[in-house]
């Protein structure tokens, strides 16, 4: 008698699971599940890293501009201004001059790129601070007055911050492959959370644009992940597919063929030009070229002016306009020669195909600035988001392990009685 009941209530409960497998089949959405989980697990801590640092660097710009404030702007605009060729007059009696950017608000002071003849030789001595020969400083256009320097905390602090958002602290050779291949897996976990957010039926995907109210705090994690992870997926996407542009040389090159037909990504080349023309005295100033670069670059924006040097014997002019909140903002670039003014090469954004636009964008793609301040808020939420992400996604795979022991408890418990 006892040993039938036992026998009746045991079969059920092992029969069950048996029928189960063999009826069940793995699906394209248990894939992505197991997909999802298990590449999320291997890269949560890398993941929250590289996207917690990004968050932070985004506004890396407005930050430094913070510190700076009390020697990044003029003390009058009133009386007249210099002309560049006698600001690099002066500074040249005591500095070699490299560059000088010239924002587009009159109010904010030239930031001048130069170094003193023992700074040179220091760096002529040192193949460590060759790169970084001389420093910036601010310099009042209206009395030539240098008014100081970027805050040295502030250029180290973000400086370390991209170190650790590029190599997480382990250096370029062990910790650049641990960031670009956990990128590259972060868009594989973000397809497949797209999948897994796909609701069976319309009716239920209110469920997964909005947050469900009065709820415990196992379903207010749950929206967290999933509900944010939705709307933050696109520029998501957008952040790992450009990341790994810096992380791998087969990466950028295969973005690059892709997106222009070319095979090797190149900067841009300088361009070549007959040696003679740039001998004999100079018939032009540096005040005529920059008038010459506005008037063929007709807009508001900040321009960067490079001088001559051995390795580029041509004044090279970059202009980035002025952006409103919601406008593109990009760059262009003209090659003049220092003797006579003409212009040698022009670089024009919009002369470049869409696929060369896109490359020459791909920076202000993957750290938020390509719309200005529009895009810049939404990749700092996003970017936040995401470092959320890896957290309550543990959490729920946690909760669904104790739900699952739980289950199994109650199986044997059952089965005993």
């Amino acid at each position: 008698m006892f040993e039938t009941s036992l026998v009746n209530s045991v079969i059920p409960v092992c029969i069950k699971p048996i029928n189960e497998m063999k009826k069940s089949k793995y699906s394209f959405k248990q894939l992505c599940a197991d997909l999802h989980l298990w590449l999320g697990i291997a890269t949560s801590i890398v993941l929250v890293i590289v996207c917690f640092t990004g968050t932070i660097y985004t506004y890396e710009a407005e930050i430094k501009a913070f510190y700076d404030r009390h020697v990044s702007s003029v003390k009058s605009t009133d009386g007249q201004k210099e002309s560049v060729d006698q600001l690099v007059e002066k500074l040249s009696k005591d500095h070699t001059v490299f560059s000088i950017k010239i924002p587009a608000e009159e109010e904010k002071a030239y930031v001048i790129n130069m170094a003193t003849p023992e700074e040179i030789k220091e760096a002529k001595d040192s193949k460590e601070r060759r790169r970084r020969i001389g420093g910036q400083y601010y310099v009042d256009q209206y009395s030539s007055e240098i008014l100081g320097s970027p805050n040295p905390t502030a250029q180290k602090s973000m400086m370390t911050l991209m170190m650790i958002h590029r190599h997480i602290g382990l250096g370029w050779d062990i910790g650049r492959p641990i960031v670009g291949w956990s990128t590259i897996i972060f868009i594989i976990i973000s397809l497949t959370g797209f999948v897994l957010w796909l609701p069976k039926k319309w009716k239920q995907l209110k469920g997964g644009l909005t947050f469900k109210k009065n709820a415990g705090w196992k379903r207010i994690n749950y929206d967290l992940h999933n509900v944010l992870g939705f709307y933050s997926l696109i520029l998501i996407l957008l952040m790992a597919i450009t990341g790994p542009f810096w992380s791998f040389d087969w990466y950028r090159t295969g973005l690059n063929k892709m997106l222009t037909g070319q095979e090797k990504f190149s900067r841009g080349e300088k361009p070549k030009v007959d040696k003679a023309s740039l001998k004999g005295p100079s018939t032009v100033t540096y005040e005529e070229i920059l008038a010459k670069a506005n008037n063929k670059l007709d807009y508001k924006g900040d321009v960067s002016l490079s001088l001559p040097s051995k390795k580029s014997p041509f004044v090279t002019l970059r202009k980035t306009n002025k952006a409103s909140f919601f406008s593109l903002q990009f760059t262009d670039q003209l090659y003049f020669n220092p003797k006579n003014g003409e212009i040698v090469k022009a670089e024009l954004f919009q002369d470049k195909t869409l696929g060369q636009q896109l490359m020459s964008l791909v920076k202000a793609i993957h750290l938020g600035y390509v719309f200005s301040g529009f895009s810049k808020l939404l990749y700092f939420l996003s970017c936040l988001i995401a470092t959320t992400l890896p957290v309550t996604g543990l959490i729920i795979w946690i909760n669904k392990l104790k739900k699952k022991n739980q289950r199994k408890n109650k199986q044997s418990k059952a089965v005993l009685a």
